[in-house]
């Protein structure tokens, strides 16, 4: 047990007062509270050698210090009341020596003096050194730090209120800052407070009481089922290049930008027509490594389609040829290491030049999607999810190809109910309507 600072306390100037407690005459014991603790006498001086000749303040190491309120307890009743009252004061005078040892404990913890700046990146350094949180997720935090910091890392922690964090994230908003970025900000926050509380650094979590705004989900910007189809017969006529492999991989699987350029042709069995996600290529910070993929979920089988099997065929032999080509002797095992849309020289293709890439050749096709922006790498993952659901596929099956845990991600997030899968749903259930042929109204609205 951690030492006590208030080491007793006693009652002084005790007198008899009349209240009213729902609406009767009682009698309690109105005294003043007095704990005692001690502190470093400033006053002190070490022994001298030879004859002592400090005085007596200055012999005592330390000098007591005491702090007051007053107190009211009930007064005792019945024949033992005079004890009955000394025991309700000595109970009062022991729970307000626990309440403010409890609350000297508090004042001794680091969050007492640290600010939210210097707690929050704390928190971060913690979480890169256990390695329980992917470098990308780290850098995010630590982009999302600094901003924390600008508004309020100079508040102490346990001086943060609801109120603090109301204005601050207000005035990120009236700043022009997105509510997606700023709702981004209160969560690592949010994370922090819980952590603090959690290890007793907070008593209580300001970030509960804060109002956050609202999420903005962004629309899809899917292809239609048109620009799907018409996307896939250029990429069909173009050279097995990286980037062409890869939208093609894109177009058919959904797979990730990562997940692609993470994809060695060891992980894809031909003959059995699938390919085994297993890792992905990941930024952070700037540089790019090899790590897992985003969740357990993202880990999958995905069956290869025969138009995309045509595609990595046709890659598979340019790579071949290229190696031919360079002198390097092919080997199964060898070649099974290669990136399927990298290097013969084993490297995998930079998901920073595959977006450049991919850009370069959607404003060549002037590809818009469904909500009139030029069609992103990312958005034929979207477009996949899309195209996959407005023609019937079950949606867990889609969310399991996409690697999603949750398939209201995969609804909610990546699906778009373009205009031709409205008509589609509409006539749905126009046709059932119909199939049940003619059918008699409910007779109470028919008369």
């Amino acid at each position: 047990m951690a030492t006590e600072k208030y080491e007793s306390a006693f009652a002084r100037d005790k007198k008899e007062v009349a209240r009213k407690v729902n609406g009767k005459d009682v009698t309690v014991i109105r005294f003043r509270a007095v704990a005692k603790y001690r502190v470093p006498n400033p006053a002190f001086v070490e022994k001298p050698e030879g004859k002592d000749t400090r005085t007596a303040a200055q012999k005592r190491r330390e000098v007591w210090k005491q702090t007051g309120t007053y107190l009211e307890v009930p007064k005792g009743k019945g024949r033992n009341a005079q004890k009955q009252t000394e025991t309700n004061i000595a109970n009062a005078l022991e729970a307000w020596r626990e309440e403010l040892n409890a609350e000297a404990a508090r004042d001794e913890l680091p969050s007492a003096k640290t600010t939210v700046g210097e707690y929050v990146k704390d928190y971060i350094d913690t979480l890169e050194a256990a390695g329980t949180v992917r470098p990308s997720a780290i850098s995010d935090y630590r982009t999302s730090c600094k901003r924390i910091t600008e508004g309020i890392g100079n508040v102490v922690l346990r001086d943060l209120t609801p109120a603090i964090i109301q204005r601050w994230e207000a005035k990120l908003l009236k700043s022009g800052k997105g509510v997606n970025t700023v709702l981004k900000y209160h969560r690592l926050l949010n994370s922090v407070c819980k952590h603090a509380m959690n290890v007793r650094d907070l008593d209580w979590n300001p970030c509960a009481a804060v109002k956050k705004p609202k999420r903005v989900a962004p629309s899809p910007n899917s292809l239609t089922a048109e620009q799907h189809a018409r996307l896939n017969a250029t990429l069909a006529a173009m050279d097995a290049s990286p980037v062409v492999t890869a939208a093609t991989l894109a177009l058919f699987t959904g797979m990730r930008e990562g997940e692609i350029c993470g994809l060695q042709w060891k992980q894809y069995d031909r003959e059995a027509g699938v390919i085994h996600v297993v890792k992905a290529i990941a930024k952070a910070g700037g540089k790019k490594y090899e790590t897992t993929p985003k969740t357990e979920a993202g880990k999958r089988d995905i069956p290869v389609h025969p138009a995309l099997a045509s595609m990595l065929s046709r890659r598979y032999d340019v790579m071949v040829a290229m190696m031919q080509e360079y002198g390097i002797p092919f080997d199964d095992a060898a070649f099974g290491e290669l990136y399927i849309c990298g290097t013969v020289e084993g490297k995998y293709l930079d998901i920073t030049v595959l977006s450049r890439s991919w850009k370069t050749l959607a404003e060549a096709f002037s590809l818009t999607g469904t909500q009139g922006r030029r069609v992103t790498f990312h958005d034929l993952r979207h477009s996949f999810a899309t195209r996959a659901i407005a023609e019937g596929a079950d949606v867990k099956a889609v969310a399991a190809v996409l690697g999603h845990s949750d398939a209201h991600v995969t609804l909610n997030v990546y699906a778009d109910a373009d205009k031709e899968s409205k008509r589609r749903a509409v006539a749905l259930v126009g046709y059932g309507i119909q199939s049940q042929g003619d059918v008699k109204p409910f007779a109470a609205l028919a008369e």
